[in-house]
C-alpha cells in the first residue's frame, strides 16, 4: 500500500506544471503592480499593457489585456498564450500559460518595475502605471 502511495505521488509530480510545486504568494505581496502593467522591451515601448488582478484563477490571479487589436500579441507573440500572473513567496512575478506553465518570469523588483529573469520574445521588463503617475 505504502509503496502504491509513493507511486502516485511520483505521477502527480510528475504531471504538475513548471512552477506549480513553488508555493503562489497572495497578489498583495506585490501590490504596486496591481493594475495596469506595461510589458516593454525597452523603456519607451507601449506596445503591450496588461491589467492584474487579485482575483484568483486556475493558472493563478486573473490578468486581462487591453482591447488593442492585437497589437500585444504581434510585438510579443508569447503574450497569445499567457491566461494569468503568479507571484510566488520569494518576490519573483510570472505570466502563466492555459497549463499553468510559467512562459515568463520576472526578478523581485524594488517599486514598480520588474526586470525579466528570462527573455522572451524581447520582453525584459514590467512597468506599472503608477510608476507613470507618480
Amino acid at each position: 500500500m505504502r509503496a502504491c502511495l509513493i507511486t502516485a505521488s511520483l505521477l502527480v509530480a510528475a504531471a504538475a506544471p513548471v512552477g506549480a510545486a513553488e508555493k503562489l504568494a497572495p497578489p498583495g505581496t506585490v501590490a504596486e503592480m496591481l493594475g495596469d502593467v506595461g510589458v516593454m522591451a525597452n523603456e519607451a515601448d507601449d506596445r503591450c499593457t496588461v491589467a492584474l488582478f487579485e482575483d484568483t484563477v486556475e493558472q493563478g490571479y486573473k490578468l486581462t489585456f487591453f482591447d488593442d487589436g492585437g497589437k500585444c500579441a504581434a510585438a510579443f507573440p508569447v503574450m497569445a498564450k499567457v491566461v494569468a500572473w503568479r507571484v510566488y513567496t520569494d518576490g519573483r512575478m510570472a505570466f502563466a500559460d492555459e497549463a499553468g506553465n510559467d512562459l515568463i518570469i520576472f526578478n523581485k523588483g524594488k517599486g514598480f518595475k520588474r526586470s525579466a529573469a528570462n527573455e522572451v520574445d524581447g520582453i525584459v521588463s514590467l512597468h506599472a502605471a503608477q510608476e507613470v503617475a507618480e
